[in-house]
């Protein structure tokens, strides 16, 4: 969190926990990169500043509560800060993004390319279970999609689609709005934060992660 904005007024560990940030998220993603020699973006500001994969003009973009928790900064937030948070840290991120994209597309020498944008999941919320390993997303691309969770049930993974949440509902707008742009496909990944609850942990599921994208080429 910058500095200006202390906690937005919550306990430290509730920012610790699944509404401050994606759990292990970006750890699996570095691995994962690393492997296939391809590039990692991730925040590295707490999406309860600002959602990175929510469009500007949505009103969860920055949550006044999240998983029944009220955020006290966010509850009545002017126009003028929105428009701060967006220009400081929203669009810095996805302009980077398009900057990696494009120059990937330039030395792909007719290879194919991929987006894949890694997310966790909280496994339980509002009171019910999620009982699964990983969540593939999508919209337009469901037979990449099923492609990939193939080959992450193959690895021992418990894999669903469109779980948690609804690449059909638009709830993957950063990997839709990049690859779209970019003309590539691209799908979204959620995993169950329990298995990525240390740095160790997470890199092992970034290593079986890596391996599924191999897959696809």
């Amino acid at each position: 969190m910058p500095r200006e904005y202390g906690t937005l007024g919550l306990a430290r560990e509730d920012l610790r926990d699944h509404i401050g940030w994606d759990i292990g998220a970006a750890s699996a993603m570095r691995e994962a990169a690393r492997r296939l020699g391809a590039p990692g973006i991730a925040s590295k500001y707490s999406r309860l500043l600002v959602d990175l994969n929510r469009e500007p003009g949505e009103e969860t973009l920055i949550p006044p509560v999240s998983d029944g928790r009220v955020i006290p900064a966010n509850e009545r937030i002017s126009a003028a800060e929105r428009q701060r948070r967006l220009e400081r840290y929203h669009a810095p991120y996805h302009d980077r993004v398009d900057r990696e994209l494009a120059r990937v597309r330039r030395s792909a020498a007719g290879r194919p390319v991929y987006l894949l944008s890694v997310h966790s999941f909280t496994p339980s919320l509002d009171g019910r279970r999620r009982p699964f390993d990983m969540g593939v997303l999508y919209d337009d691309h469901e037979a990449l999609a099923r492609r990939f969770g193939r080959t992450l049930r193959e690895g021992g993974f418990r894999v669903r689609y469109n779980e948690p949440y609804s690449g059909r509902e638009g709830l993957i707008y950063a990997a839709r709005r990049h690859g779209r742009a970019h003309g590539i496909p691209y799908i979204e990944l959620e995993i169950n934060n329990a298995l990525l609850r240390t740095d160790a942990a997470a890199r092992r599921i970034g290593g079986k992660v890596a391996r599924a994208v191999a897959a696809l080429r």
